[in-house]
Protein backbone atom coordinates (compact mmCIF):
# COMPACT_ATOMS: atom_id res chain seq x y z
CA UNK A 1 0.00 0.00 0.00
CA UNK A 2 1.60 3.33 -1.01
CA UNK A 3 0.14 6.58 0.92
CA UNK A 4 1.74 8.96 -1.68
CA UNK A 5 0.43 11.87 -3.76
CA UNK A 6 -1.02 11.12 -6.86
CA UNK A 7 0.86 12.42 -9.00
CA UNK A 8 4.13 10.43 -8.41
CA UNK A 9 1.49 7.19 -8.47
CA UNK A 10 2.29 7.02 -12.65
CA UNK A 11 6.62 6.85 -11.71
CA UNK A 12 6.00 4.44 -9.07
CA UNK A 13 3.95 1.98 -10.76
CA UNK A 14 6.34 2.46 -14.35
CA UNK A 15 9.13 1.77 -12.18
CA UNK A 16 7.75 -1.22 -10.75
CA UNK A 17 6.96 -2.47 -14.16
CA UNK A 18 10.50 -1.95 -15.59
CA UNK A 19 12.23 -3.37 -12.60
CA UNK A 20 9.65 -6.76 -12.53
CA UNK A 21 11.05 -9.56 -14.67
CA UNK A 22 9.55 -10.79 -17.99
CA UNK A 23 8.22 -13.69 -15.78
CA UNK A 24 6.55 -11.37 -13.01
CA UNK A 25 3.30 -12.02 -11.53
CA UNK A 26 0.82 -9.41 -12.83
CA UNK A 27 1.19 -5.86 -11.55
CA UNK A 28 -0.12 -4.29 -8.34
CA UNK A 29 -4.11 -3.80 -8.99
CA UNK A 30 -4.45 -0.59 -6.25
CA UNK A 31 -3.10 2.15 -4.65
CA UNK A 32 -4.12 4.00 -1.43
CA UNK A 33 -3.77 7.80 -2.30
CA UNK A 34 -2.16 9.99 0.04
CA UNK A 35 -2.60 13.20 0.51
CA UNK A 36 -4.92 15.57 -1.71
CA UNK A 37 -5.84 14.57 -5.49
CA UNK A 38 -3.61 16.02 -8.11
CA UNK A 39 -5.12 18.31 -10.80
CA UNK A 40 -6.08 15.98 -13.11
CA UNK A 41 -8.18 13.81 -10.73
CA UNK A 42 -10.04 16.97 -9.31
CA UNK A 43 -10.91 17.95 -13.09
CA UNK A 44 -12.54 14.23 -13.20
CA UNK A 45 -14.26 14.11 -10.21
CA UNK A 46 -16.00 17.73 -10.89
CA UNK A 47 -17.39 16.19 -14.41
CA UNK A 48 -19.05 13.03 -11.48
CA UNK A 49 -22.82 12.86 -10.41
CA UNK A 50 -22.93 11.84 -7.09
CA UNK A 51 -26.18 9.85 -5.28
CA UNK A 52 -26.73 8.24 -2.47
CA UNK A 53 -27.66 4.86 -2.68
CA UNK A 54 -29.55 2.63 -0.61
CA UNK A 55 -26.73 -0.62 0.20
CA UNK A 56 -30.36 -3.01 1.08
CA UNK A 57 -28.14 -4.93 4.06
CA UNK A 58 -31.88 -4.78 6.14
CA UNK A 59 -30.45 -1.36 7.82
CA UNK A 60 -31.38 2.43 6.64
CA UNK A 61 -27.55 2.93 5.29
CA UNK A 62 -26.12 4.42 2.15
CA UNK A 63 -23.26 5.41 0.28
CA UNK A 64 -22.36 7.86 -2.07
CA UNK A 65 -22.11 6.76 -5.91
CA UNK A 66 -20.77 8.89 -8.40
CA UNK A 67 -20.31 8.72 -12.19
CA UNK A 68 -18.02 10.45 -14.45
CA UNK A 69 -18.93 12.35 -17.60
CA UNK A 70 -17.24 9.91 -19.81
CA UNK A 71 -18.12 7.04 -18.34
CA UNK A 72 -21.61 7.65 -18.23
CA UNK A 73 -21.00 8.07 -21.90
CA UNK A 74 -18.54 4.92 -22.31
CA UNK A 75 -18.94 2.72 -19.77
CA UNK A 76 -21.09 -0.97 -20.11
CA UNK A 77 -21.46 -1.52 -16.35
CA UNK A 78 -21.87 2.01 -14.21
CA UNK A 79 -25.02 1.41 -12.23
CA UNK A 80 -24.90 2.86 -9.25
CA UNK A 81 -27.40 1.03 -7.44
CA UNK A 82 -25.42 -2.43 -8.32
CA UNK A 83 -22.03 -1.27 -6.60
CA UNK A 84 -24.00 -0.51 -3.64
CA UNK A 85 -26.07 -3.38 -3.58
CA UNK A 86 -22.98 -5.45 -3.82
CA UNK A 87 -21.23 -3.09 -0.46
CA UNK A 88 -24.23 -3.92 1.50
CA UNK A 89 -23.22 -7.47 1.27
CA UNK A 90 -19.33 -7.18 2.81
CA UNK A 91 -19.49 -7.61 6.27
CA UNK A 92 -19.16 -4.11 7.62
CA UNK A 93 -19.67 -0.97 10.68
CA UNK A 94 -21.25 2.29 10.30
CA UNK A 95 -17.82 3.44 8.14
CA UNK A 96 -20.02 2.03 5.54
CA UNK A 97 -22.08 5.41 5.80
CA UNK A 98 -18.82 7.14 4.50
CA UNK A 99 -18.05 5.46 1.94
CA UNK A 100 -17.73 7.28 -1.41
CA UNK A 101 -17.37 5.52 -4.82
CA UNK A 102 -16.59 6.91 -8.00
CA UNK A 103 -17.13 5.07 -11.58
CA UNK A 104 -13.76 5.94 -14.24
CA UNK A 105 -13.87 5.46 -17.68
CA UNK A 106 -11.13 3.11 -18.06
CA UNK A 107 -8.56 6.03 -19.68
CA UNK A 108 -9.27 7.90 -16.01
CA UNK A 109 -8.26 5.47 -13.63
CA UNK A 110 -4.45 5.83 -14.24
CA UNK A 111 -5.05 9.58 -14.03
CA UNK A 112 -6.62 8.63 -10.35
CA UNK A 113 -5.10 5.79 -9.61
CA UNK A 114 -1.67 5.42 -11.34
CA UNK A 115 -0.58 3.37 -14.09
CA UNK A 116 -1.19 -0.23 -13.94
CA UNK A 117 -3.76 0.48 -11.13
CA UNK A 118 -7.46 -1.10 -11.66
CA UNK A 119 -8.95 1.03 -8.41
CA UNK A 120 -7.32 3.22 -5.70
CA UNK A 121 -8.68 4.32 -2.33
CA UNK A 122 -8.08 7.68 -0.96
CA UNK A 123 -8.61 7.65 3.03
CA UNK A 124 -8.56 11.49 3.22
CA UNK A 125 -11.83 11.64 1.59
CA UNK A 126 -13.18 7.94 2.04
CA UNK A 127 -13.53 7.37 -1.45
CA UNK A 128 -12.70 4.51 -3.94
CA UNK A 129 -11.72 4.84 -7.55
CA UNK A 130 -13.41 1.93 -9.32
CA UNK A 131 -13.72 1.27 -13.08
CA UNK A 132 -17.09 1.41 -14.70
CA UNK A 133 -16.78 -1.12 -16.63
CA UNK A 134 -16.66 -5.07 -15.62
CA UNK A 135 -13.00 -6.28 -16.36
CA UNK A 136 -11.35 -8.60 -14.46
CA UNK A 137 -7.99 -7.57 -13.25
CA UNK A 138 -4.87 -9.47 -14.76
CA UNK A 139 -4.91 -11.54 -11.77
CA UNK A 140 -8.73 -13.24 -12.38
CA UNK A 141 -9.88 -10.95 -9.39
CA UNK A 142 -13.57 -9.64 -10.28
CA UNK A 143 -14.62 -6.06 -10.10
CA UNK A 144 -16.26 -7.17 -7.08
CA UNK A 145 -13.51 -8.64 -6.03
CA UNK A 146 -11.55 -5.54 -6.49
CA UNK A 147 -14.01 -3.13 -4.51
CA UNK A 148 -14.02 -5.77 -1.98
CA UNK A 149 -10.44 -4.99 -1.44
CA UNK A 150 -10.94 -1.20 -1.59
CA UNK A 151 -13.53 -1.55 0.72
CA UNK A 152 -10.61 -3.63 2.97
CA UNK A 153 -9.01 -0.30 3.37
CA UNK A 154 -11.97 1.55 4.25
CA UNK A 155 -12.51 -0.98 6.94
CA UNK A 156 -8.78 -0.96 8.23
CA UNK A 157 -8.94 3.33 7.76
CA UNK A 158 -11.51 3.38 10.42
CA UNK A 159 -10.19 1.62 13.27
CA UNK A 160 -7.43 1.78 15.96
CA UNK A 161 -4.65 0.22 16.33
CA UNK A 162 -2.57 -0.12 19.74
CA UNK A 163 0.35 2.04 20.11
CA UNK A 164 3.40 2.03 19.15
CA UNK A 165 2.12 0.94 15.83
CA UNK A 166 1.19 2.45 12.53
CA UNK A 167 -2.57 3.46 11.57
CA UNK A 168 -4.21 -0.01 10.29
CA UNK A 169 -4.48 1.62 7.06
CA UNK A 170 -0.72 0.54 6.70
CA UNK A 171 -0.24 -1.83 9.24
CA UNK A 172 -3.70 -4.14 9.09
CA UNK A 173 -6.29 -3.92 11.85
CA UNK A 174 -5.74 -4.55 15.69
CA UNK A 175 -6.87 -8.45 15.99
CA UNK A 176 -5.40 -9.41 12.16
CA UNK A 177 -2.28 -8.07 12.59
CA UNK A 178 -1.45 -9.40 16.26
CA UNK A 179 -2.65 -13.50 14.86
CA UNK A 180 -0.31 -12.81 11.44
CA UNK A 181 2.43 -11.41 13.69
CA UNK A 182 2.63 -8.14 11.82
CA UNK A 183 5.11 -6.55 14.69
CA UNK A 184 7.87 -9.11 15.12
CA UNK A 185 7.78 -9.87 10.99
CA UNK A 186 8.22 -5.65 10.71
CA UNK A 187 11.44 -5.84 13.18
CA UNK A 188 12.36 -8.40 11.03
CA UNK A 189 12.00 -6.31 7.80
CA UNK A 190 10.10 -9.36 6.32
CA UNK A 191 7.39 -6.51 5.65
CA UNK A 192 7.24 -2.96 4.94
CA UNK A 193 4.22 -1.53 6.24
CA UNK A 194 3.15 1.51 4.19
CA UNK A 195 5.54 0.80 1.63
CA UNK A 196 3.63 0.03 -1.74
CA UNK A 197 5.10 0.46 -4.99
CA UNK A 198 8.03 -2.11 -4.98
CA UNK A 199 6.64 -3.51 -1.43
CA UNK A 200 3.27 -4.14 -2.93
CA UNK A 201 3.24 -7.36 -1.91
CA UNK A 202 5.01 -7.59 1.34
CA UNK A 203 2.93 -4.12 2.63
CA UNK A 204 0.52 -5.79 5.58
CA UNK A 205 -1.86 -3.27 4.74
CA UNK A 206 -2.46 -4.38 1.24
CA UNK A 207 -2.47 -7.95 2.72
CA UNK A 208 -5.18 -7.19 5.07
CA UNK A 209 -7.36 -5.56 2.49
CA UNK A 210 -6.76 -8.74 0.16
CA UNK A 211 -7.45 -11.07 2.78
CA UNK A 212 -10.83 -8.93 3.52
CA UNK A 213 -11.57 -9.70 0.05
CA UNK A 214 -10.53 -12.67 0.04
CA UNK A 215 -13.03 -13.41 3.40
CA UNK A 216 -15.57 -12.62 0.77
CA UNK A 217 -14.90 -14.66 -2.20
CA UNK A 218 -12.77 -17.53 -0.51
CA UNK A 219 -13.49 -19.91 -3.68
CA UNK A 220 -12.68 -17.10 -6.46
CA UNK A 221 -9.27 -18.66 -7.40
CA UNK A 222 -7.48 -15.95 -7.44
CA UNK A 223 -3.63 -16.56 -6.13
CA UNK A 224 -2.55 -15.53 -3.05
CA UNK A 225 0.47 -12.72 -4.19
CA UNK A 226 1.47 -11.51 -1.08
CA UNK A 227 4.10 -12.83 1.66
CA UNK A 228 3.20 -16.21 1.79
CA UNK A 229 3.07 -16.40 5.71
CA UNK A 230 0.27 -14.16 5.44
CA UNK A 231 -2.48 -16.64 3.42
CA UNK A 232 -5.25 -16.13 5.76
CA UNK A 233 -6.56 -19.19 7.48
CA UNK A 234 -9.61 -19.86 9.35
CA UNK A 235 -8.21 -17.68 12.00
CA UNK A 236 -7.17 -14.68 10.63
CA UNK A 237 -10.66 -14.80 8.40
CA UNK A 238 -12.40 -14.48 12.24
CA UNK A 239 -9.83 -11.98 13.37
CA UNK A 240 -11.07 -10.15 10.25
CA UNK A 241 -14.83 -10.53 10.98
CA UNK A 242 -14.15 -9.42 14.75
CA UNK A 243 -12.36 -6.23 13.67
CA UNK A 244 -15.03 -5.62 11.34
CA UNK A 245 -17.96 -5.85 13.55
CA UNK A 246 -16.34 -5.24 17.19
CA UNK A 247 -13.62 -3.06 16.51
CA UNK A 248 -11.09 -2.50 19.25
CA UNK A 249 -11.59 0.09 21.08
CA UNK A 250 -8.17 0.68 23.12
CA UNK A 251 -6.65 -0.65 26.38
CA UNK A 252 -8.43 -2.39 28.89
CA UNK A 253 -7.48 -2.29 32.79
CA UNK A 254 -7.21 -5.12 35.41
CA UNK A 255 -4.97 -5.40 38.47
CA UNK A 256 -2.46 -7.65 40.12
CA UNK A 257 -1.96 -8.86 43.76
CA UNK A 258 -0.44 -10.91 45.98
CA UNK A 259 2.27 -10.76 48.55
CA UNK A 260 5.79 -10.25 47.90
CA UNK A 261 8.99 -11.57 49.65
CA UNK A 262 11.40 -8.98 51.94
CA UNK A 263 14.61 -7.62 49.98
CA UNK A 264 16.43 -10.64 49.17
CA UNK A 265 14.14 -13.39 49.76
CA UNK A 266 13.11 -13.82 46.12
CA UNK A 267 9.89 -12.41 43.91
CA UNK A 268 6.70 -13.12 43.83
CA UNK A 269 5.30 -14.45 40.08
CA UNK A 270 2.26 -13.55 38.26
CA UNK A 271 1.43 -15.11 34.73
CA UNK A 272 -0.31 -12.23 32.87
CA UNK A 273 -1.83 -13.15 29.06
CA UNK A 274 -1.56 -10.66 26.30
CA UNK A 275 -3.98 -11.57 23.60
CA UNK A 276 -2.97 -8.68 21.39
CA UNK A 277 0.31 -6.80 20.36
CA UNK A 278 0.73 -3.54 22.04
CA UNK A 279 2.27 -1.20 24.47
CA UNK A 280 1.17 -2.89 27.86
CA UNK A 281 1.51 -0.71 31.43
CA UNK A 282 2.10 -1.33 34.76
CA UNK A 283 2.14 0.81 37.60
CA UNK A 284 2.19 -0.61 41.30
CA UNK A 285 -0.39 1.16 43.57
CA UNK A 286 2.87 2.03 46.10
CA UNK A 287 6.19 2.25 46.67
CA UNK A 288 9.26 0.17 46.98
CA UNK A 289 8.68 -2.33 44.14
CA UNK A 290 11.20 -3.36 41.19
CA UNK A 291 9.53 -5.17 38.24
CA UNK A 292 10.57 -7.21 35.33
CA UNK A 293 8.69 -9.05 33.01
CA UNK A 294 10.12 -12.53 31.02
CA UNK A 295 8.25 -14.66 28.82
CA UNK A 296 7.00 -18.18 29.02
CA UNK A 297 10.13 -19.58 28.77
CA UNK A 298 12.29 -17.57 31.66
CA UNK A 299 14.07 -14.78 29.55
CA UNK A 300 13.79 -11.93 30.69
CA UNK A 301 12.36 -9.18 28.52
CA UNK A 302 12.36 -5.88 30.13
CA UNK A 303 13.77 -5.28 34.34
CA UNK A 304 12.93 -1.46 35.53
CA UNK A 305 16.54 -0.63 37.21
CA UNK A 306 14.58 1.41 40.05
CA UNK A 307 11.97 1.08 42.36
CA UNK A 308 8.69 2.22 40.57
CA UNK A 309 5.94 4.79 41.87
CA UNK A 310 2.17 5.15 41.33
CA UNK A 311 3.75 7.73 38.53
CA UNK A 312 6.14 5.68 36.57
CA UNK A 313 6.02 2.60 36.07
CA UNK A 314 6.92 -0.22 33.43
CA UNK A 315 5.69 -0.06 29.58
CA UNK A 316 6.47 -2.63 27.40
CA UNK A 317 5.91 -3.42 23.82
CA UNK A 318 4.32 -7.25 23.64
CA UNK A 319 5.55 -8.44 20.24
CA UNK A 320 4.52 -12.03 19.53
CA UNK A 321 4.56 -13.11 23.31
CA UNK A 322 1.01 -14.86 24.20
CA UNK A 323 1.74 -14.41 27.63
CA UNK A 324 3.94 -12.63 29.96
CA UNK A 325 5.37 -13.50 33.90
CA UNK A 326 5.70 -10.19 35.86
CA UNK A 327 8.30 -10.50 38.76
CA UNK A 328 7.61 -8.40 41.53
CA UNK A 329 10.71 -7.54 43.68
CA UNK A 330 10.76 -5.54 47.31
CA UNK A 331 13.04 -3.14 47.51
CA UNK A 332 12.08 -2.82 51.70
CA UNK A 333 13.55 -5.48 54.17
CA UNK A 334 9.91 -6.44 55.05
CA UNK A 335 8.04 -8.03 52.34
CA UNK A 336 3.89 -7.66 52.49
CA UNK A 337 0.76 -7.22 50.16
CA UNK A 338 1.23 -5.44 46.81
CA UNK A 339 -1.35 -4.02 44.15
CA UNK A 340 -0.46 -3.48 40.41
CA UNK A 341 -2.32 -1.70 37.92
CA UNK A 342 -2.13 -3.55 34.18
CA UNK A 343 -3.57 -1.48 31.14
CA UNK A 344 -3.34 -3.95 27.97
CA UNK A 345 -4.10 -3.91 24.31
Amino acid sequence: MSERPAGALAGIAMIFLLAAPAAAAPPPRDTVVGGEPGLMSARISATAEASRYPVNDGSAATIAVSVTAACRATCTDADPQAIADFVGTLIHGPEISLLRVQLDAPHQIEWDCGLGALACYYPRENKVILNGNDTPAADGASRDYVLAHEYGHHVARHRQNPAPFLPSISWGTARWSSHEEICRRDRDRAVFPGHGGLHYFRDPGEAFAEAFARARFPDSGVRWRWLAALKPDAEAFRAIRRDTLEPWRGRTGLQLDGRVPPRGGGAAVKSLRTPLDGTISLRPAGLHYRLSLSNRAGRVLRTSRKGLSPRRGLNFTVCGQSRLRVHIESTRRSGGHFRLQVQRP
